[in-house]
Protein backbone atom coordinates (compact mmCIF):
# COMPACT_ATOMS: atom_id res chain seq x y z
CA UNK A 1 0.00 0.00 0.00
CA UNK A 2 1.35 3.40 -1.02
CA UNK A 3 1.69 6.23 1.50
CA UNK A 4 1.31 9.90 0.56
CA UNK A 5 2.78 12.66 2.74
CA UNK A 6 1.05 15.95 1.94
CA UNK A 7 2.89 19.25 1.41
CA UNK A 8 4.22 20.67 4.71
CA UNK A 9 2.91 17.59 6.57
CA UNK A 10 5.02 15.89 9.23
CA UNK A 11 4.46 12.17 9.70
CA UNK A 12 6.08 9.26 11.60
CA UNK A 13 6.70 5.99 9.75
CA UNK A 14 8.55 2.73 10.31
CA UNK A 15 7.47 0.73 7.24
CA UNK A 16 5.78 1.26 3.88
CA UNK A 17 4.63 -1.77 1.88
CA UNK A 18 4.35 0.16 -1.40
CA UNK A 19 5.72 3.48 -2.65
CA UNK A 20 6.24 6.53 -0.44
CA UNK A 21 5.24 9.88 -1.99
CA UNK A 22 6.48 13.01 -0.21
CA UNK A 23 4.98 16.24 -1.49
CA UNK A 24 6.93 19.51 -1.47
CA UNK A 25 7.98 20.41 2.06
CA UNK A 26 6.89 17.12 3.59
CA UNK A 27 8.79 15.64 6.54
CA UNK A 28 9.04 11.99 7.52
CA UNK A 29 10.23 11.02 11.00
CA UNK A 30 11.59 7.49 11.24
CA UNK A 31 10.31 5.28 14.01
CA UNK A 32 12.87 2.76 15.20
CA UNK A 33 16.29 2.16 13.73
CA UNK A 34 15.28 2.63 10.06
CA UNK A 35 12.38 3.17 7.70
CA UNK A 36 11.81 0.27 5.27
CA UNK A 37 10.06 1.10 1.99
CA UNK A 38 9.32 -1.93 -0.18
CA UNK A 39 8.74 0.32 -3.18
CA UNK A 40 10.39 3.60 -4.17
CA UNK A 41 10.46 6.98 -2.50
CA UNK A 42 9.19 9.78 -4.73
CA UNK A 43 9.94 13.33 -3.57
CA UNK A 44 7.77 15.90 -5.38
CA UNK A 45 9.98 18.87 -4.52
CA UNK A 46 11.75 19.40 -1.19
CA UNK A 47 11.64 16.52 1.27
CA UNK A 48 13.17 15.61 4.61
CA UNK A 49 13.61 12.18 6.17
CA UNK A 50 14.74 12.28 9.78
CA UNK A 51 16.51 8.95 10.31
CA UNK A 52 17.81 6.10 8.15
CA UNK A 53 15.86 4.65 5.25
CA UNK A 54 15.99 1.51 3.07
CA UNK A 55 14.09 1.46 -0.24
CA UNK A 56 14.03 0.04 -3.75
CA UNK A 57 14.89 3.49 -5.06
CA UNK A 58 14.57 7.24 -4.53
CA UNK A 59 13.29 9.70 -7.14
CA UNK A 60 13.63 13.42 -6.40
CA UNK A 61 11.47 15.24 -8.93
CA UNK A 62 10.76 18.82 -9.92
CA UNK A 63 8.09 20.44 -7.70
CA UNK A 64 4.56 20.35 -9.08
CA UNK A 65 3.44 23.27 -11.26
CA UNK A 66 1.61 26.24 -9.82
CA UNK A 67 4.37 27.62 -7.54
CA UNK A 68 5.18 31.28 -7.78
CA UNK A 69 8.94 30.65 -8.03
CA UNK A 70 10.34 27.91 -10.24
CA UNK A 71 13.05 25.81 -8.61
CA UNK A 72 15.57 23.66 -10.38
CA UNK A 73 14.83 20.23 -9.01
CA UNK A 74 14.18 19.17 -5.45
CA UNK A 75 16.19 19.31 -2.25
CA UNK A 76 16.18 16.01 -0.40
CA UNK A 77 17.69 15.68 3.07
CA UNK A 78 18.19 12.35 4.80
CA UNK A 79 19.25 12.60 8.47
CA UNK A 80 20.78 9.12 8.57
CA UNK A 81 21.77 6.40 6.11
CA UNK A 82 20.20 6.02 2.66
CA UNK A 83 20.21 2.55 1.10
CA UNK A 84 18.58 1.94 -2.29
CA UNK A 85 18.61 -1.48 -3.92
CA UNK A 86 18.20 0.04 -7.36
CA UNK A 87 18.66 3.78 -8.03
CA UNK A 88 18.84 7.21 -6.47
CA UNK A 89 17.89 10.07 -8.77
CA UNK A 90 17.56 13.68 -7.63
CA UNK A 91 17.41 16.66 -9.96
CA UNK A 92 18.58 19.19 -7.39
CA UNK A 93 20.40 18.57 -4.08
CA UNK A 94 20.74 15.37 -2.09
CA UNK A 95 22.19 15.57 1.42
CA UNK A 96 22.76 12.35 3.38
CA UNK A 97 24.19 12.72 6.87
CA UNK A 98 25.08 9.04 7.12
CA UNK A 99 26.22 6.66 4.39
CA UNK A 100 24.81 6.23 0.88
CA UNK A 101 24.43 2.85 -0.84
CA UNK A 102 22.82 2.39 -4.24
CA UNK A 103 23.36 0.68 -7.56
CA UNK A 104 23.14 3.92 -9.58
CA UNK A 105 23.16 7.46 -8.20
CA UNK A 106 22.31 10.45 -10.42
CA UNK A 107 22.19 13.92 -8.89
CA UNK A 108 21.73 16.96 -11.10
CA UNK A 109 23.11 19.47 -8.61
CA UNK A 110 24.99 18.68 -5.40
CA UNK A 111 25.52 15.47 -3.48
CA UNK A 112 26.62 15.73 0.15
CA UNK A 113 27.32 12.56 2.13
CA UNK A 114 28.55 12.56 5.71
CA UNK A 115 29.60 8.90 5.70
CA UNK A 116 30.71 6.36 3.11
CA UNK A 117 29.44 6.00 -0.46
CA UNK A 118 29.05 2.70 -2.31
CA UNK A 119 27.64 2.71 -5.87
CA UNK A 120 28.16 1.00 -9.17
CA UNK A 121 27.82 4.35 -10.96
CA UNK A 122 27.79 7.89 -9.61
CA UNK A 123 26.83 10.82 -11.87
CA UNK A 124 26.83 14.31 -10.35
CA UNK A 125 26.10 17.41 -12.39
CA UNK A 126 27.54 19.92 -9.95
CA UNK A 127 29.40 19.23 -6.70
CA UNK A 128 30.29 16.07 -4.79
CA UNK A 129 31.15 16.24 -1.09
CA UNK A 130 31.74 12.85 0.56
CA UNK A 131 33.35 12.89 3.98
CA UNK A 132 33.94 9.14 4.25
CA UNK A 133 35.26 6.45 1.90
CA UNK A 134 34.11 6.15 -1.69
CA UNK A 135 33.66 2.88 -3.61
CA UNK A 136 32.20 2.95 -7.11
CA UNK A 137 32.54 1.50 -10.56
CA UNK A 138 32.46 4.89 -12.28
CA UNK A 139 32.30 8.43 -10.90
CA UNK A 140 31.42 11.43 -13.07
CA UNK A 141 31.26 14.95 -11.63
CA UNK A 142 30.65 18.05 -13.71
CA UNK A 143 32.05 20.55 -11.23
CA UNK A 144 34.14 19.82 -8.12
CA UNK A 145 34.58 16.77 -5.91
CA UNK A 146 35.95 16.22 -2.42
CA UNK A 147 36.35 12.78 -0.86
CA UNK A 148 37.42 12.82 2.76
CA UNK A 149 38.46 9.17 2.97
CA UNK A 150 39.74 6.50 0.60
CA UNK A 151 38.55 6.15 -2.99
CA UNK A 152 38.21 2.95 -4.98
CA UNK A 153 36.85 3.13 -8.53
CA UNK A 154 37.38 1.93 -12.06
CA UNK A 155 36.95 5.40 -13.55
CA UNK A 156 36.77 8.92 -12.13
CA UNK A 157 36.01 11.91 -14.38
CA UNK A 158 35.74 15.44 -12.98
CA UNK A 159 35.27 18.63 -14.93
CA UNK A 160 36.80 21.05 -12.44
CA UNK A 161 38.68 20.02 -9.31
CA UNK A 162 38.95 16.89 -7.18
CA UNK A 163 40.58 16.19 -3.84
CA UNK A 164 40.88 12.72 -2.33
CA UNK A 165 42.33 12.89 1.16
CA UNK A 166 42.84 9.16 1.61
CA UNK A 167 44.65 6.70 -0.62
CA UNK A 168 43.20 5.85 -4.02
CA UNK A 169 42.83 2.65 -5.97
CA UNK A 170 41.65 3.82 -9.39
CA UNK A 171 42.11 2.58 -12.93
CA UNK A 172 41.64 5.93 -14.73
CA UNK A 173 41.44 9.43 -13.27
CA UNK A 174 40.58 12.37 -15.55
CA UNK A 175 40.14 15.98 -14.49
CA UNK A 176 40.00 19.23 -16.38
CA UNK A 177 41.48 21.38 -13.62
CA UNK A 178 43.25 20.40 -10.39
CA UNK A 179 43.76 17.06 -8.64
CA UNK A 180 45.03 16.40 -5.10
CA UNK A 181 45.14 12.81 -3.87
CA UNK A 182 46.58 11.10 -0.81
CA UNK A 183 48.61 8.58 -2.80
CA UNK A 184 47.77 4.97 -3.62
CA UNK A 185 47.53 3.19 -6.98
CA UNK A 186 46.19 4.99 -10.04
CA UNK A 187 46.85 3.39 -13.41
CA UNK A 188 46.06 6.29 -15.75
CA UNK A 189 46.08 9.98 -14.76
CA UNK A 190 45.09 12.71 -17.23
CA UNK A 191 44.77 16.26 -15.89
CA UNK A 192 44.47 19.52 -17.76
CA UNK A 193 45.89 21.70 -14.98
CA UNK A 194 47.82 20.48 -11.91
CA UNK A 195 48.25 17.15 -10.13
CA UNK A 196 49.50 16.56 -6.60
CA UNK A 197 49.96 13.41 -4.55
CA UNK A 198 50.62 13.77 -0.82
CA UNK A 199 51.33 10.06 -0.23
CA UNK A 200 53.30 7.34 -1.98
CA UNK A 201 51.98 6.80 -5.50
CA UNK A 202 52.14 3.91 -7.96
CA UNK A 203 50.98 4.62 -11.50
CA UNK A 204 51.18 3.56 -15.12
CA UNK A 205 50.93 6.94 -16.84
CA UNK A 206 50.68 10.55 -15.68
CA UNK A 207 49.64 13.03 -18.40
CA UNK A 208 49.33 16.58 -17.05
CA UNK A 209 49.20 19.86 -18.93
CA UNK A 210 50.55 22.05 -16.13
CA UNK A 211 52.49 20.88 -13.06
CA UNK A 212 52.96 17.64 -11.13
CA UNK A 213 53.95 17.53 -7.46
CA UNK A 214 54.76 14.24 -5.73
CA UNK A 215 55.27 14.82 -2.00
CA UNK A 216 56.21 11.18 -1.33
CA UNK A 217 57.88 8.43 -3.32
CA UNK A 218 56.54 7.73 -6.80
CA UNK A 219 56.86 4.65 -9.01
CA UNK A 220 55.41 4.14 -12.48
CA UNK A 221 55.91 3.77 -16.20
CA UNK A 222 55.45 7.12 -17.94
CA UNK A 223 55.21 10.80 -16.98
CA UNK A 224 54.27 13.45 -19.55
CA UNK A 225 54.08 17.00 -18.18
CA UNK A 226 53.74 20.24 -20.08
CA UNK A 227 55.15 22.45 -17.34
CA UNK A 228 56.96 21.39 -14.14
CA UNK A 229 57.57 18.08 -12.38
CA UNK A 230 58.57 18.16 -8.70
CA UNK A 231 59.18 15.10 -6.54
CA UNK A 232 60.04 15.62 -2.88
CA UNK A 233 61.32 12.06 -2.40
CA UNK A 234 62.58 9.26 -4.66
CA UNK A 235 61.09 8.86 -8.12
CA UNK A 236 61.16 5.83 -10.40
CA UNK A 237 59.64 6.17 -13.90
CA UNK A 238 60.52 4.42 -17.12
CA UNK A 239 59.86 7.44 -19.39
CA UNK A 240 59.73 11.10 -18.38
CA UNK A 241 58.89 13.90 -20.83
CA UNK A 242 58.65 17.39 -19.34
CA UNK A 243 58.38 20.65 -21.24
CA UNK A 244 59.73 22.84 -18.45
CA UNK A 245 61.68 21.83 -15.35
CA UNK A 246 62.22 18.71 -13.23
CA UNK A 247 63.19 18.76 -9.56
CA UNK A 248 63.67 15.51 -7.61
CA UNK A 249 64.77 15.73 -3.98
CA UNK A 250 65.88 12.11 -3.70
CA UNK A 251 67.15 9.49 -6.13
CA UNK A 252 65.72 9.15 -9.63
CA UNK A 253 65.81 6.13 -11.90
CA UNK A 254 64.20 4.86 -15.07
CA UNK A 255 64.83 4.43 -18.77
CA UNK A 256 64.78 7.85 -20.48
CA UNK A 257 64.20 11.50 -19.63
CA UNK A 258 63.48 14.36 -22.05
CA UNK A 259 63.34 17.83 -20.48
CA UNK A 260 62.96 21.10 -22.32
CA UNK A 261 64.39 23.25 -19.54
CA UNK A 262 66.36 22.12 -16.49
CA UNK A 263 66.61 19.05 -14.27
CA UNK A 264 67.85 18.90 -10.67
CA UNK A 265 68.29 15.64 -8.74
CA UNK A 266 69.15 15.71 -5.04
CA UNK A 267 70.50 12.14 -5.00
CA UNK A 268 71.72 9.77 -7.72
CA UNK A 269 70.34 9.58 -11.26
CA UNK A 270 70.26 6.16 -12.97
CA UNK A 271 68.92 5.76 -16.52
CA UNK A 272 69.31 2.83 -18.87
CA UNK A 273 68.69 4.99 -21.94
CA UNK A 274 68.99 8.68 -22.91
CA UNK A 275 68.93 11.85 -20.86
CA UNK A 276 68.07 14.75 -23.18
CA UNK A 277 67.94 18.22 -21.62
CA UNK A 278 67.63 21.54 -23.38
CA UNK A 279 69.02 23.60 -20.52
CA UNK A 280 71.02 22.49 -17.48
CA UNK A 281 71.51 19.36 -15.37
CA UNK A 282 72.42 19.35 -11.68
CA UNK A 283 72.93 16.01 -9.92
CA UNK A 284 73.99 16.19 -6.29
CA UNK A 285 75.01 12.53 -6.37
CA UNK A 286 76.28 10.30 -9.16
CA UNK A 287 74.84 9.90 -12.65
CA UNK A 288 74.74 6.61 -14.58
CA UNK A 289 73.16 7.07 -18.00
CA UNK A 290 72.72 5.26 -21.28
CA UNK A 291 73.49 8.39 -23.31
CA UNK A 292 73.52 12.14 -22.74
CA UNK A 293 72.56 15.20 -24.76
CA UNK A 294 72.48 18.54 -22.96
CA UNK A 295 72.26 21.95 -24.60
CA UNK A 296 73.60 23.82 -21.59
CA UNK A 297 75.61 22.46 -18.68
CA UNK A 298 75.88 19.41 -16.44
CA UNK A 299 77.02 19.37 -12.82
CA UNK A 300 77.42 16.16 -10.82
CA UNK A 301 79.59 14.35 -8.30
CA UNK A 302 80.51 12.16 -11.25
CA UNK A 303 78.89 10.56 -14.29
CA UNK A 304 79.31 7.38 -16.30
CA UNK A 305 77.61 7.25 -19.71
CA UNK A 306 77.49 3.92 -21.52
CA UNK A 307 77.34 5.46 -24.99
CA UNK A 308 77.82 9.04 -26.27
CA UNK A 309 77.76 12.28 -24.28
CA UNK A 310 77.16 15.59 -26.05
CA UNK A 311 77.42 18.75 -23.96
CA UNK A 312 76.87 22.21 -25.37
CA UNK A 313 78.14 24.28 -22.46
CA UNK A 314 79.81 23.40 -19.16
CA UNK A 315 80.79 20.19 -17.36
CA UNK A 316 81.44 20.36 -13.61
CA UNK A 317 82.32 17.14 -11.75
CA UNK A 318 84.48 16.10 -8.81
CA UNK A 319 85.18 12.54 -9.94
CA UNK A 320 84.91 13.06 -13.67
CA UNK A 321 82.70 12.22 -16.63
CA UNK A 322 83.21 8.95 -18.50
CA UNK A 323 81.58 7.90 -21.78
CA UNK A 324 82.20 5.97 -24.96
CA UNK A 325 82.45 9.29 -26.81
CA UNK A 326 82.39 12.87 -25.50
CA UNK A 327 81.68 15.97 -27.57
CA UNK A 328 82.04 19.37 -25.92
CA UNK A 329 80.62 22.35 -27.78
CA UNK A 330 82.29 25.57 -28.88
CA UNK A 331 83.36 27.81 -25.97
CA UNK A 332 82.40 25.03 -23.57
CA UNK A 333 84.30 24.19 -20.41
CA UNK A 334 85.01 21.23 -18.15
CA UNK A 335 86.00 21.12 -14.50
CA UNK A 336 87.04 17.58 -13.62
CA UNK A 337 88.52 14.85 -15.82
CA UNK A 338 86.94 13.60 -19.05
CA UNK A 339 87.41 9.91 -19.97
CA UNK A 340 86.34 8.32 -23.28
CA UNK A 341 87.46 6.31 -26.27
CA UNK A 342 86.85 9.37 -28.44
CA UNK A 343 86.85 12.96 -27.21
CA UNK A 344 86.19 16.04 -29.32
CA UNK A 345 86.74 19.47 -27.77
CA UNK A 346 85.08 22.38 -29.58
CA UNK A 347 86.75 25.62 -30.60
CA UNK A 348 87.72 28.01 -27.78
CA UNK A 349 86.71 25.48 -25.13
CA UNK A 350 88.58 25.13 -21.81
CA UNK A 351 89.07 21.76 -20.12
CA UNK A 352 91.25 20.12 -17.50
CA UNK A 353 92.53 16.50 -17.71
CA UNK A 354 91.60 14.34 -20.70
CA UNK A 355 91.92 10.53 -20.99
CA UNK A 356 91.19 9.23 -24.51
CA UNK A 357 92.02 6.62 -27.14
CA UNK A 358 91.59 9.38 -29.71
CA UNK A 359 91.44 13.11 -28.97
CA UNK A 360 90.48 15.91 -31.36
CA UNK A 361 91.03 19.44 -29.99
CA UNK A 362 89.66 22.10 -32.30
CA UNK A 363 91.28 25.51 -32.81
CA UNK A 364 92.05 27.83 -29.88
CA UNK A 365 90.95 25.41 -27.16
CA UNK A 366 92.94 24.73 -24.00
CA UNK A 367 93.58 21.83 -21.62
CA UNK A 368 95.65 21.00 -18.57
CA UNK A 369 96.91 17.40 -19.01
CA UNK A 370 96.47 15.00 -21.92
CA UNK A 371 96.73 11.20 -21.59
CA UNK A 372 95.95 9.75 -25.04
CA UNK A 373 96.77 7.02 -27.51
CA UNK A 374 96.30 9.30 -30.51
CA UNK A 375 95.54 12.99 -30.74
CA UNK A 376 95.14 15.96 -33.04
CA UNK A 377 95.77 19.33 -31.44
CA UNK A 378 94.43 22.18 -33.57
CA UNK A 379 96.22 25.47 -34.21
CA UNK A 380 96.27 28.00 -31.43
CA UNK A 381 95.57 25.45 -28.69
CA UNK A 382 97.21 25.73 -25.28
CA UNK A 383 98.29 22.81 -23.07
CA UNK A 384 99.22 23.94 -19.57
CA UNK A 385 100.43 20.59 -18.19
CA UNK A 386 101.82 17.36 -19.61
CA UNK A 387 101.10 15.51 -22.85
CA UNK A 388 101.51 11.72 -22.69
CA UNK A 389 100.70 9.50 -25.70
CA UNK A 390 101.34 5.90 -26.78
CA UNK A 391 100.77 5.88 -30.58
CA UNK A 392 100.86 9.21 -32.40
CA UNK A 393 100.13 12.91 -32.01
CA UNK A 394 99.49 15.62 -34.63
CA UNK A 395 100.23 19.16 -33.45
CA UNK A 396 99.25 22.04 -35.72
CA UNK A 397 100.90 25.48 -35.82
CA UNK A 398 100.79 28.08 -33.06
CA UNK A 399 100.14 25.48 -30.35
CA UNK A 400 101.49 26.50 -26.95
CA UNK A 401 102.91 23.62 -24.87
CA UNK A 402 104.30 23.95 -21.36
CA UNK A 403 106.24 20.68 -21.86
CA UNK A 404 107.35 18.67 -24.84
CA UNK A 405 104.94 15.75 -25.59
CA UNK A 406 106.26 12.43 -24.33
CA UNK A 407 105.65 9.06 -25.94
CA UNK A 408 105.17 6.37 -23.28
CA UNK A 409 104.56 2.64 -23.09
CA UNK A 410 101.43 2.96 -20.99
CA UNK A 411 99.11 5.67 -19.68
CA UNK A 412 98.00 6.31 -16.10
CA UNK A 413 94.75 4.73 -14.99
CA UNK A 414 91.77 7.13 -15.32
CA UNK A 415 89.96 8.14 -12.12
CA UNK A 416 86.73 6.48 -13.30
Amino acid sequence: MDVDVRSKERIRLSRVEGDLHIQDGGIVEVEGSELVVNGIIVCHGDAEIIGSVVAQGLDGRQPSEGFRFTRRGSRVNVHGNLSAEDFVKVKGLLAVRGSLTARDTDVGGTLEVGGNVSCESLDIGGTLEARGDMKAGSISVGGTAHIGGKAEAEKISVGGRIQIEGISKVETLKCGGKVIIGGGEVEGIKVGGTFESTGELRFEKIDVGGTVTLRAAGEGEKIDVGGRLEALSNLQAEEVDVGGTVRVAGNMEGESIDVGGTIRVGGDLNLTEELHVGGTIRISGFGRLGSLVVGGSIEAEGAVIEEDAEIGGEIITKKGLKAEAIRLGRKGSAVGPLIAENIRIGREAEVEDLYADYLDMEHDSSARNLYVKQARIGRGCRIHGVVRYTDSIDIERDVVLSEKPEKVESLPTPPL
